[in-house]
């Protein structure tokens, strides 16, 4: 008898090990940001078509005493974001910031040294660009771009929203927030995890950070319902 509970433990384990597998992490804030999908620099692959294809028209359009000539790159990664097995390059970065956690950001996606997308945003903060892999079973991956949102009365935080394009656009599926802070000592972070699928299911859970820096995870992980932002998230395109 001890024999087969032994044996339906371990199938148990087994089971629930591939269950938890299955989930697939979307953004984990509690990581160092150097392994979050961030670059000071574009590397020499895409850094001519960053300098002369894609930043030359957002200029034309963007520049004013608002809105100076400032870009910040924050990254890029690879995957098929506007079309099934493509093997693209989406690029990331601030082109100027016009106020307390406000300004306009690029996407730009380049395929066989071509700029195939080059939209814009007035939005928030850009902090980093990072690849899901095909979270709702479509044959495209997404995009997650997170923005931070300045401090406001003490309090500041950041927030993740994922991209799909849609018709040539990039389209917001979500956003949750992934860092809220405040003048004390600790810091709340959450990672999200989801099942793939058609229909995919999210998963939050919570971490508290203190002083010392090491993450402790707080309650438990629950499902997430992703939210629209409020006011204007499109991209326009630029050309």
């Amino acid at each position: 008898m001890a024999k087969y509970i032994a044996i339906g433990s371990l199938l148990f384990l087994l089971l629930a090990g591939t269950a938890f597998t299955q989930r697939m992490v979307i953004n984990d804030p509690t990581l160092p940001l150097a392994t979050r999908d961030s670059e000071p620099e574009p590397p020499k692959a895409i850094a001519k078509l960053y300098e002369t294809k894609i930043l030359p028209p957002v200029r034309k359009k963007l520049v004013s005493d608002g809105c100076s000539d400032s870009p910040t790159y924050n990254g890029a990664v690879d995957g098929s974001f506007t079309k099934a097995g493509a093997k693209q390059t989406a690029v990331f970065y601030q082109f100027c910031e016009t106020g307390n956690g406000l300004g306009w950001v690029g996407l730009a996606v380049i395929e066989k040294g071509k700029v195939v997308a080059n939209f814009v945003q007035d939005s928030g903060w850009a902090l980093s660009i990072g690849k899901v892999a095909d979270v709702n079973k479509n044959g495209l991956d997404e995009i997650k771009l997170e923005f931070g949102g300045g401090m406001h009365q003490g309090q500041g935080g950041s927030g993740v929203s994922i991209y799909e394009f849609k018709d040539d656009k990039p389209v917001e599926l979500g956003w949750y927030q992934a860092t809220k802070f405040d003048e004390s000592e600790t810091t709340t972070a959450w990672v999200l995890t989801a099942k793939a699928g058609k229909a995919p299911v999210f998963y939050s859970q919570k971490y508290l950070s203190a002083e010392n820096n090491k993450w402790r995870r707080s309650g438990a992980n629950r499902i997430y319902r992703m939210k629209k932002l409020d006011g204007n998230s499109s991209f326009e395109e630029v050309k």
